[in-house]
């Protein structure tokens, strides 16, 4: 017979959805829990979802007491993924979804990853766009050889966005892209002279970032914007803005796939092959993501690596490999150089410079 599994979900706010979504997707999970510290947020999402009142809670640990769900999404601001998870992780569901990025620093990440192994814990961190339609299309025209060997990588973020809020999920699709090769160096500069949150956290407004893998393979990413001679703010790379950022190049031996991010731009095809001046358009399959949301696969597959032990691609020490990469972009701007991996600083540099607790 096949295993159910009962699940809560810990922040109810806008991304969670997304979780409650997917969970319901999925005829063998229930979802029977939801916890937030606003009342108006979690009886908003329990009377979206037919979760009763008395399984709604303005504590998420004496939900996780009371409950002891099997499968737990923490959706909460990024300075709570490591307390929340830690926390969660002493009640041992058989798994856990934490959202982006897996921690603020690499204390945080490693703590989480010890307690959750501690506690027979699978833990999965919220990359998914490696579930994404457009760029499963590209990742596919490179591994069929379409491009050649892959020699460079360009991802270029949101204009009003930072290296924790979406940089890590291009950087992450980079080292997807190159297997998950090991980065090797960093070499980055930030801007920062303007205070700027980012889903709760201190970031910066912009960010550049060169680095390189152990294979030989070399990449760039940009996000964030830069305020120079006036009150316009302008994006370190043009006509990325909108939904269409984490635009993407693949540069290989034979030519280049081009990706426009999460949105098409108009006129133009989403994800192309571009090979001696000829533009290809790459065909995309949309219909599993409309009939089945890239969190329903990500949890899917979340079951099978419990049931059997199969890695998963969105695995925490995948997630600590990119937020590696974001710590090192702020040690080299820190430092003034560039740095080697694996970076010893365990704390974020970022917030060593501006006397941050974090």
């Amino acid at each position: 017979m096949e295993t159910r599994y009962r699940a809560a979900v810990i922040a109810t706010g806008r991304m969670s959805r997304a979780h409650g979504n997917a969970f319901k997707a999925i005829p063998n999970i229930d979802l029977v829990a939801c916890a937030d510290i606003s009342a108006e947020a979690v009886n908003g999402f329990g009377e979206q979802y037919g979760i009763a009142p008395e399984h709604r809670y303005l504590d998420y640990r004496q939900m996780m007491d009371k409950e002891r769900p099997d499968i737990v999404a923490i959706v909460s601001l990024h300075q709570m993924h490591a307390e929340m998870t830690i926390a969660a992780a002493e009640f041992k569901p058989k798994g856990i979804i934490c959202e982006k990025p897996i921690a603020m620093n690499l204390a945080e990440a490693d703590a989480m990853i010890k307690a959750c192994k501690d506690a027979g814990t699978v833990l999965i961190v919220g990359h998914q766009r490696r579930y994404n339609a457009q760029y499963v299309a590209a990742y596919q025209s490179l591994k069929q050889g379409d491009i050649g060997d892959l020699v460079f990588i360009e991802t270029h973020g949101h204009p009003g966005s930072s290296l924790p809020v979406d940089g890590t999920h291009s950087i992450d699709l980079a080292r997807w892209y190159n297997d998950d090769a090991p980065v090797q160096w960093v070499m980055a500069q930030i801007d920062y002279r303007e205070h700027h949150l980012g889903w709760g956290g201190e970031v910066e407004n912009a960010a550049s970032v060169l680095y390189g893998f152990a294979n030989g393979v070399r990449a760039w990413h940009t996000c964030g914007s830069i305020k120079l001679l006036d009150d316009k703010h302008e994006a370190l790379w043009p006509n990325v803005s909108g939904r269409n950022y984490h635009h993407i190049i693949l540069r290989g031996t034979h030519g280049e796939i081009q990706i426009d991010g999460d949105a098409p731009n108009e006129g133009i095809p989403w994800v192309r092959l571009v090979r001696n001046g000829q533009v290809t358009e790459l065909p995309l399959y949309l219909e599993r993501q409309m009939t089945d949301p890239v969190h329903a696969q990500l949890t899917r597959d979340l079951l099978t690596t419990i049931e059997t032990g199969a890695p998963h691609k969105l695995a925490a020490a995948s997630a600590r490999a990119t937020l590696e990469v974001l710590m090192a972009a702020y040690e080299s701007a820190r430092r003034i150089s560039a740095v080697a991996l694996p970076l010893e600083v365990k704390t974020n540099p970022l917030y060593e410079m501006l006397n941050l607790k974090g």
